[in-house]
């Protein structure tokens, strides 16, 4: 069938086209562009020395710094945005084209070896029981290995910088090649070696934990441990929410477990968008291991300090994304053998 001269259509199949080649974008991207001068426009019309404490001085000076890192996003959003737009006219002509049936073990890494996932599941299950006990009979260990720095936050910040050396290997075929219009599985790496290095170096204060360094002013007046930390900043009370961090860490471990699992087995249409994005979800491991995570309580009151629930909710989280990502590297590698 011949496909005509349509730049819509020839971008929906160059896979094996560069990207960006003769794309005329559509005008809605300047929007990113008004959005990202708004934001500019908003930094000037903030005086954070008007504030009346330096708490407050403080969370202003970081959300300007926030607006000047949202306008230049925005900006970049601008810059790629032929990139964008080929990406998103091969997703659409993937959703047009996905089989009538999407099995799910076609859309769901297997964890493998077998020897691999029966290990796997016996720890997930060991770790499960003993954080029950841990916590329900305010067990000794806990709070020995979940000191500030401690044994667990180790384990957390490895976890977090494996997983990103997984996403960065799995993202160097496309780099290598050169990235190509609709292969929209290199957003995924991307963003996952990006979130992931950046958890890790919240979680050591980007550094201070080992080199000792001071804290800027900025920080040691909004951070509510006053370190060099986002994740710890203090929200004004207007927000109602203290503990923002734990909150979206949360939200995230409900969404990849039991949200993507629920819509697996009860939505065609999510199967189908997941094929047309060439999303890599979670193995079945983690999902679970991620879902868990949510339900292991905060405990406060319970133990000498009252960040035991964070510490283990959090190296568990680690742990699947870890492992999630080592899954699907290995996909990656086998696609690619295979000619994928």
């Amino acid at each position: 069938m011949v496909q005509g001269n349509d730049p819509m259509t020839q971008r929906g199949e160059g896979a094996d086209r560069r990207i960006g080649r003769g794309a005329v974008p559509h005008p809605v991207w300047h929007l990113a562009l008004i959005l990202a001068g708004l934001a500019v426009v908003g930094v000037f019309f903030m005086d954070p020395e008007q504030a009346v404490d330096e708490r407050t001085i403080a969370q202003l000076r970081v959300a300007r710094v926030g607006l000047m890192v949202a306008a230049g996003g925005l900006v970049g959003l601008w810059l790629l945005r032929g990139m964008l737009e080929g990406d998103l006219a091969a997703v659409l002509k993937r959703w047009r084209e996905a089989p009538a049936t999407l099995p799910r073990a076609l859309l769901v890494p297997a964890l493998e070896p077998a020897a691999l996932r029966w290990l796997a599941s016996a720890a997930a299950l060991l770790w499960a029981i003993a954080v029950a006990i841990g916590v329900t009979q305010r067990s000794a260990w806990v709070e020995r290995l979940t000191w500030e720095n401690g044994p667990l936050e180790t384990i957390t910040v490895i976890s977090y910088l494996a997983a990103c050396a997984f996403a960065l290997c799995a993202l160097w075929p496309y780099v290598k090649r050169g990235f190509r219009a609709g292969e929209t599985r290199r957003w995924f790496f991307l963003a996952a070696a990006a979130g992931c290095f950046l958890i890790a170096a919240e979680e050591t204060d980007w550094g201070q934990t080992y080199f000792q360094y001071q804290t800027p002013e900025t920080f040691e007046h909004a951070n509510i441990q006053s370190d060099l930390s986002l994740h710890n900043l203090a929200l004004p009370e207007s927000f109602g929410v203290t503990r923002w961090a734990n909150w979206t860490l949360g939200v995230m471990a409900v969404a990849l477990g039991g949200g993507v699992a629920l819509l697996l087995f009860t939505c065609a249409p999510f199967r189908r968008l997941v094929w047309a994005l060439e999303a890599p979800l979670p193995p079945y491991w983690s999902q679970v291991v991620l879902f868990l995570a949510v339900w292991i309580p905060e405990v406060e009151g319970q133990f000498r300090r009252n960040n035991i629930g964070s510490e283990l909710r959090e190296v568990t989280i680690a742990v699947a994304v870890c492992l999630w990502l080592w899954t699907t590297w290995r996909s990656a590698v086998r696609a690619a053998a295979n000619g994928g």
